[in-house]
Formats: C-alpha cells, sequence, structure tokens
C-alpha cells in the first residue's frame, strides 16, 4: 500500500498544471492589475483627473503604479499640466506666493519662505523654504574682487507641501519656530535677495549684494532648485535679468544684461548681453543693446523683453535721457521702443521709482507722479501697417498714504488690478468701481501656517516680503 501510494503521488506531481519539471523561475504566473486597470478606469480618463490635481497630489499619485509613474514624467503631461494651469488661473480666484526675505545681516543668514496666498483674508499656508547662510571672510573677500566667490550647496529633503484648501480657523494654533519647517540649505556669500521673476511654475532669485554673479532657479512645487552658471560681471555690481519661456522651442531662458566698462560722465561705455537656456553649461553671447540697460525690465510680452534705458543727452552726448529698449526673443537683438509721453521731460533720476510689467497681455509702465499717486500707462501692440505703438492712460490709483516703493505685479479675473507697497502692504484696484481696496499686510497682519499646520512665530531680523502671482507646474529645470 505504501508503494501504491507513493506513485500516486509521483503521477499527480508530474501532472502538467502543477508545474512538473518546468524550471520555477519558468512557471507563468497571474500578474494582477493595480492603479486604474483593477478600477477599469481607461488612461485617458485617468489623465484628465491627475491634470485637475494640485502638484503635490500628482506627485503622490506617481506612486500608484508604473504606468502613473511613467504618465506623470512623460514630457507630454508636463505641458498639458501647466496649460491647464495657466488657463484655470484666468477663471479663477488668483494663486499667489508671498516670499517672505528674512536675514539677519551682521550673521549673514536668512531664509526665503514661499507661502501660498489665495488673494484675500489673512492666512497664508507655507510651501517650500531655501535656508542661507555664508563665512563672513569669504564674503568680504568676494566683495573686495568684485566677485561672489561662494558656492552654492543645495539639498532636497523631499518633504511634503503644504496641504491644499484649508481654512484659517481650522488650523492649530499652537505657536512653533520659524526655523522648525523642512529647507534646502544653501551656502550662499549674499546677503539677500532681489524682485523675485516667475515663468511657467519657476521663480528666480538673484542676489543683492554687489558685484555678486550668483542666481537660483527653483520650483516651489516640486522643490527642484538649482544654480545657474555665473554670469559676466557687471561694471557697477548689479544685475539686470529677465526670465521667459521661448515659445518656438519650449525652453525656459534667462537674459542678462550687464555693463563692461562706464566713464564717469557716462559718453564711452561698452553694454553686454547673454541668454542662458536653463539646463545648458554656459551662458550664450548675443547682440550688443544700443545704450546703457538699467535693472528695470519687464516680463516677455508679445515675443518682447522691455528695458528702462539711459540714451545719450543730444547737447552733451552724456547718457542722462530716460528711453526704453526691446529685446526681440525670436531675433535675440535690441531695438529702441516709443516712450510714454511723460518720459520725454524726465531725467534718469526721474524714473528710479518706474517699473516695468505687464497688465492685461500689455506692457505696462508704472509712474509715480506723486508720493501717494500711481498711473498705469499701457501701450498698443503695432499693427502690420507700420504704425508705431501708441501709450495710453489706463489709471490713475490713489493710495490712502505717501509711499516709497510699488510694484504692480497680478491682475485677477474679475479685472482687478493687484499691486503691494514697500515690501509691506497688497492692496487691489477695482478698476469699475476706482477704488483701492485693502488686502493685507504681509508683515504685520499676515498669519503664516507651516506644514504641519501650525502657526509660525516670527525670528527677529529684517524682512521684505513679495508677491507675485503664480500658477503651479511640473518643469523640470535640469531637464528644461
Amino acid at each position: 500500500m505504501a508503494c501504491a501510494s507513493a506513485g500516486k503521488r509521483d503521477m499527480i506531481m508530474n501532472q502538467p498544471r502543477h508545474g512538473g519539471d518546468v524550471p520555477v523561475a519558468k512557471r507563468r504566473r497571474r500578474v494582477e492589475p493595480t492603479g486604474a486597470a483593477a478600477a477599469g478606469i481607461p488612461e485617458d480618463i485617468v489623465e484628465e483627473i491627475l491634470l485637475r490635481l494640485p502638484v503635490k497630489s500628482i506627485l503622490r499619485f506617481r506612486s500608484v503604479c508604473k504606468s502613473w509613474r511613467a504618465m506623470v514624467a512623460d514630457p507630454r503631461f508636463v505641458r498639458l499640466q501647466l496649460h491647464h494651469s495657466t488657463t484655470a488661473a484666468r477663471h479663477r480666484p488668483l494663486s499667489m506666493l508671498v516670499l517672505a526675505d528674512w536675514c539677519v545681516p551682521e550673521q549673514r543668514r536668512g531664509t526665503i519662505d514661499f507661502f501660498s496666498y489665495p488673494g484675500h483674508g489673512v492666512a497664508a499656508d507655507f510651501a517650500h523654504r531655501i535656508t542661507w547662510s555664508s563665512n563672513s571672510k569669504s564674503t568680504v573677500a568676494a566683495a573686495a574682487d568684485g566677485y561672489a566667490a561662494a558656492d552654492w550647496d543645495a539639498v532636497d529633503d523631499g518633504a511634503d507641501a503644504a496641504d491644499d484648501g484649508a481654512a484659517a480657523d481650522n488650523l492649530d494654533d499652537a505657536a512653533v519656530d520659524w526655523d522648525d519647517d523642512d529647507d534646502w540649505d544653501i551656502d550662499v556669500g549674499a546677503i539677500g535677495w532681489g524682485l523675485h521673476l516667475h515663468c511657467n511654475g519657476l521663480v528666480l532669485l538673484r542676489s543683492t549684494m554687489k558685484y555678486s554673479t550668483q542666481m537660483l532657479v527653483c520650483n516651489p512645487a516640486t522643490k527642484e532648485l538649482a544654480e545657474l552658471p555665473d554670469c559676466a560681471p557687471d561694471y557697477f555690481g548689479v544685475q539686470a535679468v529677465s526670465f521667459y519661456a521661448d515659445q518656438s522651442t519650449g525652453k525656459t531662458k534667462v537674459v542678462h544684461c550687464f555693463i563692461r566698462h562706464c566713464n564717469k560722465t557716462y559718453t564711452d561705455y561698452s553694454v553686454g548681453c547673454e541668454v542662458l537656456s536653463l539646463g545648458s553649461p554656459a551662458w550664450r553671447p548675443v547682440a550688443d543693446p544700443p545704450y546703457l540697460v538699467k535693472t528695470k525690465t519687464s516680463p516677455c510680452i508679445l515675443g518682447g523683453i522691455y528695458w528702462i534705458a539711459a540714451l545719450p543727452s543730444p547737447s552733451t552726448g552724456s547718457c542722462t535721457t530716460p528711453g526704453i529698449v526691446r529685446f526681440d526673443v525670436c531675433s535675440e537683438e535690441f531695438a529702441s521702443f516709443p516712450c510714454p509721453p511723460f518720459m520725454e521731460r524726465q531725467k534718469m533720476s526721474d524714473v528710479a521709482c518706474g517699473e516695468l510689467t505687464e497688465l492685461g497681455g500689455k506692457l505696462c509702465y508704472v509712474h509715480a507722479p506723486a508720493d501717494d499717486r500711481v498711473e498705469l500707462w499701457t501701450a498698443s501692440a503695432a499693427d502690420g501697417g507700420g504704425s508705431r505703438p501708441r501709450w495710453s492712460l489706463q489709471c490713475t490709483v490713489v493710495l490712502p498714504h505717501s509711499f516709497d516703493t510699488f510694484f504692480q505685479f497680478t491682475y485677477d479675473y474679475q479685472g482687478g488690478i493687484f499691486f503691494y507697497v514697500d515690501y509691506a502692504m497688497i492692496y487691489r484696484y477695482d478698476v469699475e468701481r476706482r477704488v483701492v481696496e485693502r488686502v493685507v499686510d504681509m508683515l504685520e497682519e499676515m498669519t503664516y501656517f507651516d506644514s504641519s499646520r501650525c502657526k509660525l512665530d516670527r525670528c527677529d531680523g529684517d524682512w521684505m516680503h513679495h508677491a507675485i502671482q503664480y500658477s503651479e507646474s511640473l518643469v523640470s529645470i535640469q531637464a528644461n
């Protein structure tokens, strides 16, 4: 009986359905579907759903399955998400970034914190942080040599961004130390950062230290951070840069103008310009500007970037007459551009508060004729008949107090124009009612929350606040 039982077992084990003599490695295994396939959701529907989510959620859903990870990494999906993000922003409440720039000058350290702000109320949610510190000896040496010598050391800690859609009254009011949040650590030779430029979800940061050539680009949504190659040094030690997306190639580019030399009378000078495509190892020289270019620049508007420039005076030849030059992003050449009528009566010292920006798809000049008044002038586009662009007064904004600095940075889908003054107060101008509405004081009134939904306390030090319109994106800096 024992032999019969053993023979029966051998016959059963040798049947094909049990594998028999087939090696284990070659046995077919049933692969269970995962993710959307398991639920029977077509991939095109999954794509439409993901495109409507915040970037933070999209990045989390990459771990669902390999097909979702491949979909999110596809350049086509990145382009679709960017298009959806920028298009939807025109028909819904604003998405802003408030950048709190904090530093202790004597200790040469500080942070730049990115907070998302909906354009109303007093609550701002933490998004990301860049921290910096510098060795005083190396910084002094860099300033003495006329160059910034310190290296950047960026560390991405992979922490999650702030949760979306949180109301301020549901947040925990427990105070925590401002420095407890996750951050990017950077060792720099700069004391602070200038006005921040935004393009396709990327933010360009420029050092404000004289003679520094340091610039950073970061994506606050994906937490990618990169140092740009050193640009050419400027004779006066300042940075005149602009940031735009090349529509023909899809590349994001930085344009940098610099002065090679200039005599004391501003009659003998040389100006250069260079362009950097993100991801490229070096700047590329392009045509020189015809005049002394100042730091005042605009976003890319209808294929051009505009700079306030110093033109030679007809009587003396000294560059004391204000003007505007246009950089064509296709031909990469400069040309003179008509000025608003009031500039014909001004000197260079009179345009210190002037700003070039974008308003409703047009070039806008922000003119401050008085300490409490701002005029917004817009330029019409040149038509095919050869007529020159014309400037017209769009509106006059009268503030309830005087100001030193004024930055018009965005407008909402209801026609309101947002601006902030003196790096602290945000206002909204209702164009239809011609009324200035006070929004919030970023320094004294706004409440900042960290990623754990706890209220942040301020550190002692010097503070500057900037606000920019912002659209989230998956655009990569290195893979750009």
